[in-house]
């Protein structure tokens, strides 16, 4: 029975497969064939998966919904569409804020922050002030202060006493490929808390790093959907596409920052911190790390656009001044800044009178600060006052170490294997 079970005509089954099932399972002293009576292998997935779950809650406190993004037609007689956009897996952001000030890592957690000095032998050279924290740097310490004075408490709970605090969050995301060979990823957010030190925060073992969502992929479905409905599809579908994904990152956002965290944002939360001590906790967002290809999703700018860099408007004729004195002068003469007025008034021309996303009239309004016409979530949600281009910071992994060092890296042992004794002297640099 077994071997015309194995030559049933599916090539698949391995003689190391056979041996398995045979020495692992049929023999195995806690099987029993009785246990297989009404056996249905669809259903014993499903309870596997849950088995699963029941082994990592983590799982169990993500949510899952479809993203809905808004797509023109490309016909002034034809109004826009919504399509769904389904797997966006997901938690509430307050609720993770809540965990964490209610974890016992908490007490390591700073709430006021301070100016850290570091004073010479010498007594006569005044201290030098050092940076090394987010909880020592001037962003926190001024939104700290402010939220003394200014921060605001419901109506509700107007008589409220409780030490006011900030919940500094530190955003990071990555879309990964899950293998070599394959189109599989995964594109995960994390929050992490700027509170707690970096090196406490960057342990593997701390738990410091929470997962809060995974943003979907398009479905491939949508272009065949897109493609019926608009007017301009096979002269525009570069466009179309491109323009969609920026606003389901976006879409995404929107839907992270829902009310419940705006209000937050707004009032602050009362949580019950694991001193035993109540606080009104403000969430805000300080740092936004990631990679160039969604640094400008998230800034809601072109990818290698004639002003390139997130932060500001020296444009790319001036990149190779970088670290010169002119150059720095200019990064700070040339803040960018999210031009509402001019990403609506394209955004009426596109989804209403029905001009294309790259058309003349769209690149005359935004090509100059290399603007695309995408509603900023950041913004839409935390108000016109939010500093969403300063929120993105370097990110020395993808802009420095795989970047410009490995490829100065590179070419340096390129230069020792051009030697006469190149490989002996790439064997000094092994060792050394």
């Amino acid at each position: 029975l077994l071997m015309s079970w194995v030559n049933n005509g599916n090539p698949k089954k391995s003689g190391g497969e056979i041996n398995s099932l045979v020495h692992d399972v049929l023999r195995h002293p806690d099987f029993d064939v009785n246990e297989l009576k009404g056996f249905d292998a669809g259903r014993a997935n499903k309870q596997v998966d849950l088995d699963a779950q029941a082994a990592f809650p983590l799982l169990s406190n993500f949510k899952e919904t479809s993203i809905e993004i808004e797509v023109p037609s490309g016909s002034q007689t034809v109004p826009p569409k919504k399509f769904a956009v389904p797997g966006l897996q997901y938690r509430s952001l307050v609720s993770v804020i809540k965990s964490a000030f209610e974890d016992p890592l908490s007490g390591h957690f700073h709430f006021a922050p301070f100016k850290l000095f570091h004073k010479l032998r010498n007594r006569v050279a005044a201290p030098i002030r050092v940076f090394s924290e987010l909880y020592n740097s001037n962003a926190f310490i001024t939104e700290h202060d402010h939220i003394q004075r200014h921060g605001k408490i419901h109506p509700d709970d107007r008589g409220c006493k409780r030490e006011k605090v900030i919940a500094a969050l530190m955003f990071w995301s990555d879309s990964t490929h899950l293998a070599n060979f394959g189109t599989a990823k995964l594109w995960p957010i994390y929050m992490l808390f700027g509170n707690l030190s970096k090196y406490i925060r960057a342990k593997p073992s701390a738990g410091a790093e929470h997962h809060v969502a995974y943003i979907p992929s398009l479905p491939d479905s949508i272009q065949d959907e897109i493609s019926k409905f608009h007017a301009k599809w096979s002269t525009q579908k570069g466009d179309i596409m491109t323009h969609c994904r920026r606003e389901l990152m976006h879409a995404v956002w929107k839907y992270l920052l829902d009310d419940e965290f705006v209000h937050a944002y707004t009032y602050g939360i009362v949580i019950k911190c694991a001193d035993g001590v109540e606080r009104r906790v403000y969430p805000r967002l300080f740092t936004y790390s990631a990679d160039y290809p969604e640094k400008v999703l998230l800034a809601t700018i072109r990818d290698g656009g004639g002003c390139p860099c997130p932060r500001c408007l020296v444009p790319k004729s001036e990149v190779h001044l970088m670290g010169s004195a002119r150059d720095m002068t200019a990064r700070v003469k040339n803040i960018r800044k999210y031009l509402g007025s001019l990403v609506n008034t394209a955004r009426r021309f596109i989804y209403k009178f029905a001009h294309g996303i790259g058309s003349k009239k769209i690149e005359d309004l935004l090509k100059e600060t290399s603007s695309v016409p995408t509603l900023n979530a950041f913004i839409e949600r935390l108000g016109s006052d939010f500093n969403l281009h300063q929120m993105l910071v370097v990110d020395f992994m993808h802009e420095f170490e795989l970047g410009v060092w490995k490829n100065v890296f590179t070419h340096l042992i390129r230069l020792l294997y051009a030697l006469p004794d190149g490989k002996d002297l790439v064997a000094e640099l092994d060792r050394r």
